[in-house]
């Protein structure tokens, strides 16, 4: 195992932190406490500490805490840092809570807010810290994407909810003391100076020019160096002693070996078992490629750019020309997926995620999994609905998933070599759609009637009701409707407003849903009878909705759900059907190294905060006995002015110029090394490393 220091920006940060000097006590009592949203949520306010209850995260349940009596706001504008102490008073689960601050309200369509987020194990003790998101300190100029400021002299509430609400209901969801309410880190409001000369702020590497950090990179020197360190601890480095080629557990029981990748439950607990017949466990990676999304480029913006090559025009990638400067401008690319490769062994992940570049794959050294598809939308869908979902009735679309990996073999050979690789996993077949059930009915059935009678969609409920009712006016009486025929029925646009039409919806929904992922493990298995059919990725909280997930795993050999959140633990055990489950993607940001914007995580202040929640992200996984594995998304940090949706998280195992966050994958490394004895003892520890007590 490698073994280092920390690094000297992971040191700097909690030095920072120890030298805030003195905290500035909220003041804090009973009277200012209220629940507000649904759900179950009690407390109590119990010698200046509040403990706190949630059963049931899916009523946007929370606890506010009003400014003081006599104040209409918090004034949080003097001090960096807003900071709680949070223990787990939990004997057995993991909690994740997210403290959230806001200016305005709901009522008055003003809201605004900042969030951090924590997961603690049963017992555990910890400060969750947010930099407060200052208008005067993260100004930028009208047009350029910038952080989600707050006016901090103006909070109207502190809140404390589950983000991301993806379980069901159960005692003791949350139970934990919150205390020590705090202002960390005096600072005095000024207007940063750089903002009279803002322009340009984007540097030759892609970065912010109006901060330093250690380890910037200033110039092809700075690469260079780093890059020779780098294989330096990268010639000390090993997998983990207790892997096999396959990053399967070498040391644990020995299964039946297929020469392929399979799912086996073994002592309660589900795992993917690899070629050789041995327990798995997916530790991955999402997006691992030479770079990621360029910066644009435009007549109006070419001011934000110190440098651009004479040859851009709309788009300009600075990640490429580090990897140049770094790598060597002749095969540049081949050098830099073989280092890619070599920390994969080194930070203990065994898997390239979802996204990621045929060109690491086609080294052989790392299992892998492949997207068939992500949503073609070229391919039938209903005329009047807008909803991320196809037309699965229509024969162009039956016609088209017959025709994937021919599609897709077209693209690059990695899809046909994985046919017969033994490296491949599996396929996943789109990710996060709609599939139009949320807010609790399949609304994309009134959007099936409200289409033309061409639409083969609309055909197939006719045609479906007709089968159950026999005759119209059966129909019609069910459905409070008077059409005078079946064809008239397909000319009509209306949507009857009743319970058997809803129970009506609700059966052809579950028959739609049923085909798409029929119709989806038939691509895969016509074509690569040995390979896992991994999911559509559902986004966490449609993953448990039952009409979606009873069919799903009716078709499916593993489930895979995006979870973003500080815990997986709660995902549903009883009422879920008994199919492994794959976590396609999670993630937790900072607000540093000039970056706008955290992320959808935003796991506290310093980059031991994140390697914190990574860390007891993947404990909660692997106690979870349905779990086969977790990616993180993704391998690069965004970039700075964010990709096409806006995104601009510092998420990544390396930042733009290719420089990886050591806390991070020390942190990775740590679960790899252990992940199969943790996995095994099924019991929530802080550590990771093997306990006395343990098997």
């Amino acid at each position: 195992m490698l073994r280092l220091k920390q690094s000297v920006s992971f040191c700097l940060g909690l030095l920072a932190l120890a030298a805030i000097g003195l905290a500035q006590p909220l003041p804090l009592s009973s009277a200012q406490l209220s629940k507000q949203g649904g759900g179950s949520l009690r407390y109590e306010f119990v010698n200046g500490a509040i403990i706190l209850r949630m059963d049931d995260p899916r009523g946007n349940a929370a606890l506010s805490i009003a400014p003081p009596r006599g104040q209409a706001h918090w004034d949080l504008s003097r001090a960096e840092v807003l900071a709680l102490d949070i223990e787990n008073l939990s004997p057995k689960s993991q909690m994740r809570l997210n403290m959230f601050i806001a200016t305005g309200t709901w009522q008055e369509r003003n809201l605004r807010e900042a969030t951090v987020g924590i997961g603690l194990n049963p017992g555990e003790k910890r400060t969750i810290r947010m930099p407060l998101p200052h208008e005067w300190k993260y100004a930028a100029p009208q047009g350029v994407p910038g952080i989600r400021t707050l006016d901090t002299s103006r909070i109207s509430a502190i809140s404390f909810q589950m983000q991301w609400p993806y379980e069901p209901a159960r005692k003791d969801l949350v139970y934990c003391r919150l205390s020590n309410l705090r202002l960390e880190g005096p600072v005095t409001p000024q207007r940063p100076a750089y903002l009279d000369q803002y322009f340009p702020f984007i540097d030759a590497y892609g970065q912010f020019m109006h901060e330093d950090w250690p380890g910037k990179v200033r110039s092809a020197e700075d690469l260079r160096k780093a890059h020779a360190a780098e294989l330096a601890l990268l010639a000390e480095s090993k997998r983990p002693a207790a892997w096999n080629r396959f990053g399967g557990w070498a040391d644990g029981p020995q299964l039946e070996a297929t020469g392929a990748f399979r799912t086996e439950k073994y002592e309660g607990k589900w795992y993917l078992v690899d070629p050789e017949g041995r327990l798995f466990f997916s530790h991955g990676l999402d997006v691992i490629s030479a770079y990621n999304d360029a910066l644009r480029v435009t007549a109006e913006n070419r001011k934000w750019f110190a440098e651009l090559p004479d040859d851009v025009t709309n788009a300009y990638q600075p990640t490429e020309r580090a990897l140049r400067e770094k790598y060597g401008t002749s095969q540049y690319q081949s050098a830099y997926f073989r280092t890619v490769s070599r920390r994969l062994e080194a930070w203990g992940m065994n898997t390239i995620g979802n996204w990621s570049r045929p060109e690491l794959m086609e080294l052989g050294t790392t299992p892998y999994t492949l997207q068939l598809t992500d949503f073609n939308w070229r391919m039938p869908r209903l005329a009047a609905s807008k909803v991320k979902f196809y037309d699965v009735f229509d024969p162009a679309y039956e016609t088209w998933m017959k025709s994937l990996f021919a599609e897709q073999m077209q693209k690059h050979p990695i899809y046909a070599r994985s046919i017969n690789d033994p490296m491949c996993i599996g396929y996943f077949i789109d990710n996060e759609l709609d599939f139009g059930n949320r807010g609790g009915r399949p609304r994309i059935v009134d959007d099936i009637l409200r289409c033309p009678p061409e639409q083969a969609a609309k055909q197939a409920l006719v045609d479906a009701m007709r089968q159950k009712y026999q005759t119209i006016e059966r129909l019609n009486e069910a459905w409070g409707t008077n059409h005078a025929s079946w064809e008239a029925m397909l000319l009509a646009t209306d949507v009857p407003q009743n319970k058997a039409y809803e129970a009506d919806a609700v059966a052809f929904f579950e028959k739609m849903v049923d085909r798409y992922f029929s119709l989806a493990r038939e691509a895969i298995k016509s074509v690569a009878p040995h390979r896992l059919y991994l999911g559509a990725r559902f986004i966490s909280t449609d993953a448990v909705r039952p009409d979606l997930y009873n069919v799903a795993a009716r078709h499916v050999d593993v489930l895979s759900v995006n979870i973003y959140s500080f815990s997986p633990a709660g995902f549903p055990m009883e009422e879920f059907p008994d199919v492994p489950v794959l976590i396609g993607e999670f993630h937790f940001g900072l607000l540093q190294r000039g970056m706008f914007r955290p992320s959808l995580c935003w796991a506290g202040a310093t980059p031991e905060d994140r390697a914190h929640a990574y860390i007891r992200f993947m404990q909660g996984a692997l106690v979870h006995p349905k779990i086969v594995g977790a990616h993180y998304f993704q391998y690069r940090d965004q970039p700075l002015t964010g990709r096409g949706d806006g995104e601009a998280y510092q998420i990544g195992f390396v930042d733009v110029t290719d420089i990886p966050y050591e806390e991070m994958w020390q942190a990775a490394r740590q679960v790899g090394e252990h992940m199969y004895q943790y996995r095994l003892n099924g019991v929530l520890r802080n550590e990771m490393t093997p306990q006395p007590d343990a098997p």
